[in-house]
């Protein structure tokens, strides 16, 4: 394995931000912390990177302790790269010098022939002889990765990398990580808020609450059988009921005191009165509505718009939720 964490705790004085968390990534695999703001995510990677000390616990890199920061001159772990939030380019170098700044200590051809290979594996040909403070946001974030690439680092740290991104840039910047790790072999970790991205994006999402690990499992699992109301909730599925509210609209068993959740593709809408349409949104290639009967509010995915104000919704199956 590349990384290991095992019973790792963190505190701020009093607060402690995570509690004996265990996970392992090995190379060639892009794992996501998803968790809300203030849950220790970014605390996480300053861990991982050796620039915060530890209550308890330890992290292993290729098989070596990760030292805490005060237990080195010099903090850091060799061998494991971040992209930061704010880029940290220098704004009068080009994009080509911005990359090749970090082999100053290796000779001229080298310095070239390896900038070179990293500049077309970000796809930066187009802009490598332009100023950092002439670039937009998307691609100074493309050429702070080909910094933390440079050297081929085994780890990649990400902190929030999507978050500030158009959806043409973000889906781009998306392409490009995916051949990275592909290329290069390397593992990566990012941490986000945002459940479209750890959807779309890893291959395992670990879900983070107070500081703890709720589940860590593939996407598709994760979303198949929720870990808890909390977690369904922070990936992003809706209709999410207790059963004795629901049990009216379906003819399958349900229990009363247990959480569901009810999948778009197990709702089945027909001509009715009982819900109305409150409001409509489209977004592109689809509609999104929201009905209520007063006591239920419902959201259903249509490719098609709806006609009528009233409907009647029934669902065939729904996902007992086991906190």
């Amino acid at each position: 394995m590349l990384l290991k964490v095992e019973n790792l705790s963190l505190s701020y004085g009093d607060w402690k931000v995570l509690d004996k968390l265990n996970f392992e990534i090995n190379q060639g695999q892009v794992l996501c912390v998803l968790g809300e703001s203030g849950c220790g995510k970014t605390s996480l990677l300053k861990a991982i990177r050796g620039f915060m000390d530890r209550d308890e616990g330890e992290i292993y890199f290729q098989g070596e302790r990760v030292y805490n920061k005060s237990e080195k001159l010099v903090p850091g772990t060799k061998g494991v790269a971040v992209v930061h939030q704010d880029f940290q380019l220098e704004p009068g170098f080009t994009v080509f010098d911005n990359i090749r700044h970090h082999l100053i200590q290796y000779n001229r051809s080298y310095q070239q022939s390896k900038t070179e290979e990293i500049i077309r594996l970000c796809k930066l040909e187009n802009i490598q002889f332009k100023k950092s403070k002439e670039l937009s946001g998307g691609q100074k974030q493309k050429v702070a990765l080909a910094k933390a690439l440079i050297e081929e680092p085994p780890l990649l740290l990400l902190d929030e990398p999507f978050s500030n991104l158009d959806n043409i840039s973000k889906t781009e910047f998306k392409a490009i990580l995916k051949n990275v790790v592909k290329a290069l072999n390397i593992g990566l970790l990012f941490v986000t808020h945002d459940s479209k991205d750890a959807l779309t994006f890893s291959d395992e999402i670990m879900v983070i609450q107070n500081g703890k690990l709720l589940k860590k499992d593939t996407p598709l699992k994760l979303t198949t059988t929720p870990p808890s109301v909390y977690a369904a909730k922070l990936l992003g599925l809706t209709n999410i009921f207790e059963g004795s509210l629901i049990k009216s609209i379906t003819d399958k068993f349900i229990k009363d005191s247990s959480n569901y959740w009810i999948p778009q593709r197990n709702i089945i809408l027909s001509k009715g009165n009982t819900f109305k349409i409150e409001t409509e949104e489209f977004l592109g290639d689809q509609f999104v509505y929201h009905l209520s009967n007063g006591i239920i509010n419902i959201s259903i995915k249509s490719l098609e718009r709806l006609s009528g104000e009233k409907l009647n919704i029934k669902f065939n199956n729904a996902v007992e939720i086991k906190d």
